[in-house]
Order: C-alpha cells, then structure tokens, then sequence
C-alpha cells in the first residue's frame, strides 16, 4: 500500500530524524506519495532556508492528482463535527478524501487525522 505521508511526519523526519527508519522503509520500496496540499505545506519553508536538495526529493515522489469534491468534503466535516473531532481543518480533510479518492494510506501524527481515518476506513500509519 502506498501512503500520503502528511507534512507533520516529514517535519519530524528531517528536522528530528524521528521515524527515520518507516519513513526510508517507505521511499526505498516507492509506496510514498504526495500530494499538491502537501506540498504547499511544506516547499515555501523549505525553499526559504535553501533546502533545495529536500524540495527535489519532494517533487520526485508520486504526485496524486487532487479532485476536491466539496460535497464530499462538507459531509466529512459534519461527520468530524458530529464524532466530536472538532480541530481539523478543510485541508486535512481535503488530504483523507484524496488518500481515500486513490485507496492510499496516510502516515500521519495528528490526533484527529488518525480519529477521521479510521471512521472513513482509510489505513492509518503512526509510527
């Protein structure tokens, strides 16, 4: 399986080292991939500390196409709102529809990312 590795996971992968080993296991056997929410995370922060060698690395993963279905999203939402998963945003929300929209996982360690995984069934990666 292939997994959106989410801008949280990358920041403690290269700031930290943290989740050093899962995260190379990934890259090395190609199931990582990205999208371009994720990239907009992360790019404006790394090209202004001149990581270009990172923001190369970034653009070499698989990039999944982004097909936003606003009705999808608001019924996500209400779905959140209504399990009490009440602090993630449109964009995280947007990241699981495109994970689900392409049957990937998300490698994530945001809390109510995972929360929102496992009620829309899409594979969840913490550590």
């Amino acid at each position: 399986m292939k997994y959106i590795i989410d801008s949280n996971v990358w920041i403690e992968y290269f700031n930290r080292k943290n989740f050093f080993d899962t995260v190379s296991d990934l890259l090395i056997n190609n199931e990582v991939c990205i999208n371009k929410i994720i990239l907009a995370e992360l790019i404006p922060s790394a090209k202004s500390k001149n990581e270009n060698e990172f923001v190369e690395g970034l653009y070499g993963i698989e990039l999944l196409r982004l097909n936003i279905d606003w009705d999808e999203i608001i019924e996500m939402q209400y779905y959140c709102i209504k399990n009490g998963i009440n602090k993630l945003g449109l964009l995280d929300i947007a990241i699981a529809q495109n994970a689900k929209q392409n049957n990937t996982g998300i490698f994530t360690l945001d809390r109510n990312m995972i929360l929102l995984c496992s009620l829309i069934e899409i594979e969840c990666k913490n550590s």
